[in-house]
C-alpha cells in the first residue's frame, strides 16, 4: 500500500491584493532586526518607492567611550533616528536581471540607505542575485537581502511566524501539531486498551465492529437494506498489528490445486462465528445448520491435498476506532469498537485475501492467489450427508501407535497408506470402528476419500521425505517413488451423525 504523506502546496502569494503583500512582508520583517519603528509607507501610494522603511536601532556607546565635554564631537543621535532600512515588495512572478537593475534605479546613490531588502515571490536566478549584489555595493548600501519565493515560504514556514502564516494564509503548523499530538495519544491509548484486552500473540477474539452513525443497535429490521449494507457486524480478531487490529473478515471453505494453480470457494457458510440468529427462531437456527452439514461434508469428501480455506483478514487503524467498549452488551458480549462505515469498505482500511492449508497442528500454511484462476467446483445446492456402510470394530487393523493416538483424538493422522490388498472393501463414505483400550468407548472414523497412487505422486510438499520416513517406520519397508499404495483418507465422526444421516 503507497504511503500517503501530509504536504503543504506552495503558497498563492499573488492572491493578495498588492497592499496585503506588503503587510506581509512587514510582518515577517518585525523581528528580522531590533527595530526602533518600521513603517508602512506604501500605504499611502505616494511612497518614492519606498513600500516599507524601517530603522534600526542602534547600541547606546559605553560611558568609556564619550568624549569629554572639551573635545569636538558629532550632535548626539535623536533617540528615534538609526540605520534606515528600505523594503521593495513586488508581487511579480518573475523578476529577471534587467528588472532588478530597473527596481534599484530608485535607490538614491547619494544619501543610500544602510540597507535594503527586495522582496517578490519569484525565483530569482543567479544572475539576479549578481545583479542585485553588485548595484547595491555601488550605491553604497551596506547590508542588502534578496527574498524571494524560497526564502519567503522558508520564513512562513518557522515556529516564531505561525501567526503570521495563519493571519495571511489561514494555516497554523502549530494547530496541526497539536492535532497530531492528540491524534497519536488517541492512537496509543486505543492500541494499549487492545492489547489489555487480547494480549500480543494470535487469537481468536470475537469483536463487534459498530457504525459511528448507527443508532438503532441491536434492532436490525430499523434498517431495511441492513443485509447489503450492516451497520454492525461481529468478526474475529486474530491479531494487533503495528498499525491497527487484524480483524477475519471473511472464511470459507475452499478448494485448491496448487499444481494447476486453481482455486475455488463457497460464499454460502462462513467459518467465522456465526451470525447471531434469535434464539426463539428454532426454524431459522435448524435450516443454518442443515446448510452448515450439507457443506461441510461435500468439503471433507475433497481430496486432503486439495482441501483449503478462503481468508480475508482486514485492517481496522487505531485512529480509525473513535471509541473501544470493552465489555460489549447483549446480545454481543464481547469488545464494541465503534468505527465509520465507509460505503463498500466498511470499517476497513486494507484487505488481503489469501488461502489456508492445514497440517494437523501445526500453524496454517498461507497460499497467496496471485497468478491463481478461479474455477467451478462448489456447487450451487449441496446434497444431505449420506453414510455408507458401517463396518463394525476389528475390521481395520492398525499399529498400535496408529490407533492410540487416533481414538486419543490426534487429528493430524487423516489417512492410512497400505501396499498389500487390505481394506479395498473400504469404500467413500463408509464407517470403521476403533475401541479405545484405556475406557473400551467406540470411535468412529469416516472414509472421505479413497486413492490407489505411487510414492512418489503421493509423497509432494516440502514435508516430502518426513511424511514418506513415517511411513517406512509404519510399514516396516523402505519405499521407492514407483511402488503403488492405496490411500484411504478419513476423519472422525460420531454416533449421533451416523444414526442422523444413515439410509
Amino acid at each position: 500500500m503507497p504511503k500517503i504523506t501530509r504536504t503543504i502546496g506552495p503558497f498563492h502569494f499573488e492572491d493578495l491584493d498588492p497592499k496585503r503583500f506588503e503587510d506581509l512582508i512587514r510582518a515577517l520583517a518585525n523581528d528580522f532586526k531590533d527595530w526602533q519603528s518600521i513603517e508602512a509607507t506604501g500605504r499611502s501610494g505616494s511612497d518614492d518607492g519606498i513600500d516599507v522603511r524601517g530603522y534600526e536601532r542602534i547600541a547606546k556607546p559605553a560611558e568609556s567611550d564619550i568624549l569629554d565635554e572639551d573635545e569636538e564631537s558629532d550632535p548626539a543621535l535623536h533617540p528615534m533616528q538609526g540605520n534606515t532600512w528600505i523594503f521593495q515588495c513586488k508581487r511579480e512572478k518573475e523578476i529577471g536581471p534587467k528588472r532588478v537593475s530597473a527596481i534599484l534605479a530608485e535607490v538614491d546613490e547619494n544619501d543610500p540607505p544602510y540597507g535594503f531588502i527586495l522582496a517578490a515571490p519569484a525565483n530569482f536566478s543567479k544572475a539576479s542575485y549578481d545583479t542585485f549584489r553588485f548595484d547595491l555595493v555601488k550605491k553604497g548600501v551596506m547590508e542588502f537581502y534578496l527574498w524571494g519565493r524560497a526564502e519567503l515560504e522558508g520564513m512562513l514556514l518557522l515556529p516564531k511566524n505561525d501567526r503570521v502564516l495563519f493571519t495571511f494564509f489561514g494555516i497554523s503548523l502549530v494547530s496541526r501539531r497539536r492535532s497530531r499530538s492528540t491524534e497519536i495519544r488517541g492512537k496509543v491509548v486505543n492500541k494499549n486498551k487492545l492489547l489489555r484486552i487480547m494480549g500480543e500473540g494470535k487469537g481468536h477474539w470475537p469483536v463487534l465492529l459498530r457504525d459511528t452513525n448507527d443508532e438503532h443497535y441491536p434492532f436490525e429490521e430499523q434498517y431495511p437494506d441492513f443485509n447489503k449494507n450492516p451497520r454492525w457486524k461481529r468478526f474475529e480478531a486474530r491479531r494487533i498489528h503495528p498499525q491497527g487490529l487484524i480483524v477475519r473478515h471473511q472464511h470459507w471453505y475452499a478448494y485448491l490445486d496448487v499444481d494447476k494453480k486453481e482455486f475455488d470457494f463457497t460464499v454460502k457458510v462462513s467459518l467465522i462465528q456465526p451470525h447471531h440468529v434469535d434464539d426463539d427462531d428454532w426454524t431459522a437456527r435448524q435450516k443454518e445448520g442443515e446448510l452448515r452439514d450439507a457443506i461441510e461434508d461435500f468439503w471433507d469428501h475433497l481430496p486432503n491435498r486439495n482441501k483449503a480455506e478462503y481468508c480475508k483478514n482486514s485492517l481496522v487503524r487505531f485512529e480509525d476506532m473513535l471509541v473501544i467498549d470493552e465489555k460489549g452488551i447483549t446480545p454481543d458480549r464481547c469488545p464494541h469498537i465503534f468505527v465509520d462505515f465507509q460505503n463498500h469498505k466498511g470499517p476497513f482500511s486494507g484487505s488481503h485475501d489469501f488461502l489456508e492449508v492445514r497440517h494437523g497442528y501445526s500453524e496454517p500454511e498461507r497460499i497467496s492467489l496471485k497468478e491463481f484462476k478461479r474455477i467451478k467446483v462448489f456447487p450451487e445446492e449441496f446434497s444431505t450427508p449420506t453414510i455408507g456402510t458401517v463396518h463394525v470394530d476389528g475390521v481395520v487393523q492398525l499399529d498400535s501407535d496408529t490407533h492410540r493416538l487416533l481414538v486419543n483424538g490426534n487429528e493430524g493422522i487423516r489417512e492410512i497408506c497400505v501396499m498389500d490388498g487390505r481394506y479395498t472393501f473400504l469404500k467413500e463414505r463408509d464407517v470403521f470402528m476403533l475401541k479405545s483400550a484405556r475406557d473400551n468407548s467406540l470411535k468412529y472414523f469416516q472414509v472421505t476419500h479413497v486413492k490407489s497412487t505411487t510414492v512418489g505422486e503421493h509423497f509432494a510438499g516440502a514435508d516430502r521425505e518426513f511424511r514418506k520416513e513415517q511411513l517406512e517406520r509404519r510399514l516396516d519397508k523402505e519405499l521407492v517413488d514407483s511402488d503403488v499404495i492405496n490411500v484411504f483418507e478419513f476423519k472422525q465422526t460420531y454416533d449421533w451423525r451416523i444414526e442422523r444421516y444413515k439410509g
